[in-house]
């Protein structure tokens, strides 16, 4: 069985209206029922059979009392921004492939992160980026509230689960710093890929080999869309709203 090194990225400062409902400096410190938020992303990954070593990237001494000796976790001091944090736990990876994860997806199951593994292994690639149908998030979680995409195989909102061949992570981080920046502007992003491919996405014909073959071109590197079908994988913590679902789905009877 294959074992991948993880990496949660705990780096994400607590900022503009989520910080009035929960005055914590770091994203992953904010308390859900008994528990940070970052405790969550940590049980679904202990808890996949395939997750290997766990790297967290982040405040180190905020985020080591959080967590038990016999969890073996290893830590190492976050960036800039999340590309940053990525590039610092980089040298502590020695898995063909690194998981990357935020810390700010605590509704993220160890069958959703399985479900993504296993359709990375389908198909040869250096970075694997998961998404989400609409309809999908939408019926898991009514109202909530996502970007999301129209291509042509159908309406998608980015995932929050990575997988990078480690040989070319370095290649492909100062890509994803950009990415990382416009992620919730559809826009902006295709603009990086160049003017062609916002045509197509602005007239509903972009599709998903079209924007992994330009990726190619661009880097030299496989890309690949793997379709998640739990929308666990597409629902991050980022605004007053997520937070109140995250209480009453993860909370409930805990307080």
């Amino acid at each position: 069985m294959i074992s991948y090194d993880t990496v949660i990225l705990a780096g994400g400062v607590n900022s503009g209206e989520l910080r009035k409902y929960a005055p914590y400096e770091n994203e992953a410190l904010i308390i859900i029922g008994n528990y940070p938020m970052i405790h969550y992303v940590h049980q679904a990954l202990k808890k996949t059979p395939r997750v290997g070593n766990i790297i967290i990237s982040g405040p180190c001494d905020s985020l080591r009392p959080i967590f038990k000796k016999e969890d073996n976790l290893q830590f190492t001091n976050s960036g800039e921004d999340a590309m940053d944090s990525f590039a610092n736990a980089l040298p502590l990876c020695s898995s063909e492939k690194i998981l990357v994860v935020p810390a700010d997806i605590p509704f993220i199951t160890p069958e959703a992160i399985e479900d993504f593994l296993n359709s990375c292994e389908e198909q040869e690639a250096d970075f694997y980026y998961a998404v989400v149908p609409r309809e999908v998030c939408e019926a898991r979680f009514p109202r909530v509230k996502r970007t999301y995409v129209k291509l042509k195989e159908g309406v998608f909102t980015g995932g929050n689960i990575f997988l990078i061949r480690t040989a070319t992570a370095l290649q492909g981080i100062e890509m994803g710093k950009q990415l990382v920046a416009n992620r919730k502007n559809p826009i902006s992003q295709a603009r990086l890929f160049g003017m062609d491919l916002v045509l197509k996405y602005v007239s509903g014909r972009l599709s998903i080999p079209d924007a992994e073959a330009r990726f190619k071109k661009l880097l030299n590197l496989r890309g690949k869309a793997v379709i998640s079908r739990y929308a666990e994988v597409g629902v991050d913590v980022d605004k007053p709203s997520d937070l109140q679902l995250a209480e009453k789905v993860l909370g409930k009877g805990r307080r």
